[in-house]
């Protein structure tokens, strides 16, 4: 009898032990995505950063050539902007793209001065004659 019963708690002991160790299924894949969740708000956040580091920078350049074309009395000029999708891009790209911009914000200034220059060089020629 005490052999009936010493088998009897051994296996309901290793029926417990092999029916609920640990997290099921469902958990798991809960868990999981949870997990994923997480790590694609993480990457989004800092592309976001990113992007909006880049708009500020652009939007300087180009307050910087406006006041640049200011002080020479020059016209003002004005400059398309390009808002890309931080999804679509690497972080690279964007800080690329950012950096070609602010470039072609300065030549425009640039390009203003020179001419600026231009027509006061015509216009000076033209009174004397």
């Amino acid at each position: 009898m005490k052999k009936v019963l010493l088998f009897s708690v051994v296996g309901g002991m290793i029926a417990l032990a092999s029916c609920g160790g640990g997290p099921s299924a469902e958990e798991k894949a809960a868990a999981e995505q949870a997990k994923r969740d997480s790590i694609m708000a993480a990457e989004q956040a800092k592309l976001d950063e990113m992007a909006a580091e880049a708009a500020a920078a652009e939007a300087a350049a180009y307050e910087a050539g406006q006041a640049a074309a200011a002080a020479e009395g020059a016209t003002t000029t004005t400059t398309t902007t390009t808002t890309t999708k931080a999804g679509k891009m690497g972080g690279e790209q964007a800080k690329s793209e950012a950096a070609t911009e602010a470039k072609k914000s300065k030549m425009a200034g640039e390009d203003s001065k020179k001419e600026a220059a231009t027509e006061t060089k015509k216009s000076k020629m033209g009174g004397g004659n």
